[in-house]
């Protein structure tokens, strides 16, 4: 009897998705290994949050899990790293030239205390000169102050908090990650960077073992933070200008937000994958009798559901039921506690509204979000349109919503709106003048036709369109090396019989 041929099964390719932060915090990291894995092998890894009894090596069922400890490192480790990815030339002539401006700097520091010193002087020894004289101490005046905003007061906090960061969470993750990829026997083929703070290491492999290097930017870094300012924008948008031309591909959560990016760092394309759920045909029902329902007690049921932070515009939406019909409609509002939450219980409860129409809800596990959600009839995606990130935000809870059945009311922002739009889903309002939020409420509470309608294009939409099954293929088209197919295919391959 001849030996029977031995079928030899070419191993998976091995993708790398890096985090600066426990892996399951976020869902759209969830979204992308699960679906990968179908294709590829893939390692999810991240940093253990202290205190956690999450285990170091886990296996999540289709894809790995690395949890590292996390330790501050100092700024100057970070600062020094960038070097390896500047051109050459560019590193002699800093280490050359360096040296030589520093005296100039310090000496520039020096004339600038001297002239805000004579700027105080003169203004003490004009004042008593009359109004005339003293325009003469105005422009000492006008740049004392404003080197003292810029130096001393904003200036002064956007250093420390650019110093923050780069200790606790760029420099920890440039240090650590890069360790244990340089220790791997087995190098990865696709190294998947989520955000800005995990760039430099995905950079430095690609640099020294030829990975293919995709980055997924979840929002615009340089603006993150709600409280921003010059400094701190330039800096990070400098340190991502630097970065983002080593890789291959990028990609963030919108077109719009694509459009931006591709324009700041004169990128050729930005690629768009939005913030949508995985299509789950057989979904979990809510829980019958549920707290949400026993305290509606019949009313309308208006959902916010997620993390109470500032720019989310919760203020606005309980200030806005102050003019809603109580007997008509409840918003119950769901998140984890925090000192934001707290601050809104207590406008809620300054307005009187708190336990009569206004309900705080506990927070469900990341899995339960969409089930949870479902126990609602609407909803409301509150986020303030301030800077960039929250004016062009896909926010988790609009494609959970929509998976969920729900009709959507949102704020006058772009994306969301263009999306609610296409889909039929909903209404609008505008933060600026909370009447209108309230309108929305009274006129969803009066034509329920026009509620069940939305909520069924909403699911509908959800199936056919909004969901990962869709626009997560972008992924695995970028890890192959190949230009994404159009979601508009993919709809037709994947889209099934339409609802009743």
């Amino acid at each position: 009897m001849k030996d029977q041929p031995i079928l030899l099964v070419a191993p998976k390719p091995r993708v790398l998705m890096i985090c600066a932060h426990e892996p399951t915090v976020d869902p759209r990291i969830r979204w992308e290994a699960e679906f990968a894995a179908q294709q590829f092998d893939v390692t999810v890894l991240g940093f253990k949050e202290k205190g956690s009894s999450a285990p170091d090596n886990e296996d999540a069922g289709y894809y790995k899990i690395v949890r590292l400890e996390r330790c501050d490192v100092s700024p100057i480790y970070y600062l020094w790293r960038l070097k390896d990815v500047l051109p050459r030339p560019l590193v002699t002539s800093l280490l050359i030239f360096g040296p030589l401006v520093y005296p100039f700097l310090v000496l520039g520091e020096l004339v600038v205390r001297i002239l805000v010193a004579l700027g105080r002087q003169a203004k003490a020894v004009l004042g008593f000169a009359g109004k005339r004289l003293t325009t003469v101490a105005l422009p000492f005046s006008l740049f004392k102050a404003w080197w003292q905003g810029r130096a001393r007061g904003e200036g002064r906090e956007r250093y420390h908090y650019i110093m923050c960061l780069l200790r606790m969470q760029f420099g920890p993750a440039a240090a650590i990650f890069r360790k244990y990829i340089d220790g791997l026997n087995d190098k990865p083929d696709i190294i998947h960077c989520n955000d800005l703070d995990t760039l430099l290491p995905g950079v430095l492999a690609k640099k020294r073992y030829g990975c293919r290097l995709v980055f997924d930017a979840h929002e615009f870094f340089p603006v993150a933070d709600s409280l921003c300012g010059w400094l701190d924008t330039k800096f990070f948008s400098l340190v991502e200008r630097l970065l983002i031309h080593h890789v291959n591909a990028v990609v963030t959560v919108n077109p719009l937000l694509a459009d931006a990016m591709r324009s700041a760092y004169s990128l050729s394309r930005v690629y768009s994958v939005p913030n949508v759920e995985i299509w789950i045909d057989n979904r979990a029902p809510p829980v019958a009798n549920s707290r949400m329902a026993t305290l509606a007690d019949g009313r309308l049921k208006f959902l916010f559901q997620g993390r109470f932070t500032p720019a989310r515009g919760i203020e606005e939406i309980i200030r806005a039921w102050s003019l809603v019909d109580g007997s008509k409609a409840a918003l119950f509002l769901r998140g984890p506690d925090n000192i934001w939450r707290r601050a809104a219980m207590e406008l809620a409860g300054e307005l009187r509204l708190l336990d009569q129409s206004v309900y705080f809800l506990d927070a469900v596990s990341e899995d339960m979000l969409v089930s949870a959600a479902a126990e609602a009839d609407v909803g409301i995606v509150p986020y303030l349109p301030l800077s960039i990130n929250e004016r062009l935000s896909c926010p988790n809870k609009l494609s959970q919503y929509m998976h969920a059945g729900l009709m959507i009311i949102c704020n006058d922002l772009p994306y969301v709106k263009s999306v609610v739009a296409a889909a039929d889903a909903g209404l609008s309002y505008t933060s600026k003048d909370i009447s209108t939020l309230a309108s929305a409420v009274e006129l969803v509470a009066k034509d329920q036709k026009l509620l069940r309608r939305c909520q069924q294009n909403a699911l509908r939409f959800a199936r056919d369109d909004f969901n990962w099954q869709v626009h997560g293929k972008t992924f695995l088209d970028l890890y192959a090396g190949n230009e994404p197919a159009e979601p508009t295919r993919r709809r037709a391959e994947l889209r099934s019989p339409r609802l009743a």
